[in-house]
């Protein structure tokens, strides 16, 4: 198993109001991810389910999700990883969306996604979706901060014996 990762985090994205997805827009390369993590912490009183989940670009359909938990039970500080394992690990070869999805909240009882704004990978970009504008909003200088792991695709030949 090896990681991908973008772990430099300076702000934030909220997540949960009204029906809202924060993440990154990447391409996955013939891998299969099998966790997904994002650094997260709740601003006010927040009580709702995060996912994770990983949807198509270019339909929006999910991939894989998983939900997290309750975003009641973040700690108030900046910093703290929280990761899901996949029931079923998915092989990606596309561009995705990697996001923490999350309804049922407002600005000030909100779960927070941590980005980095400044130092930003090459053709990734940080995505917030709101459900009241039903479209995604891309961030060229921001990243979410995101580790996913994944198994590499192995080709193993068959031997034949004559």
């Amino acid at each position: 198993m090896a990681t991908e990762e973008q772990t430099t985090i300076n702000t934030n994205l909220a997540v949960g109001y009204v029906d809202s997805r924060a993440g990154q827009r990447l391409t996955i390369s013939n891998r299969t991810v099998a966790k997904l993590s994002f650094k997260l912490w709740k601003n006010g009183s927040p009580s709702y389910d995060l996912t994770f989940t990983i949807r198509k670009v270019s339909d929006d359909s999910v991939i894989v999700s998983k939900v997290w938990g309750n975003c009641s039970t973040l700690g108030s500080s900046p910093g703290v990883w929280k990761e899901v394992t996949f029931d079923t690990p998915s092989l990606i070869n596309e561009e995705v969306y990697i996001l923490c999805e999350g309804t049922g909240g407002d600005l000030t009882n909100s779960a927070r996604v941590g980005i980095n704004v400044g130092d930003v990978k090459a053709g990734e970009y940080a995505v917030r979706y709101v459900d009241a504008n039903a479209a995604y909003t891309e961030h060229a200088t921001w990243d979410a901060g995101y580790i996913y792991t994944y198994g590499l695709l192995a080709f193993i030949p068959k031997i034949m014996i004559f």
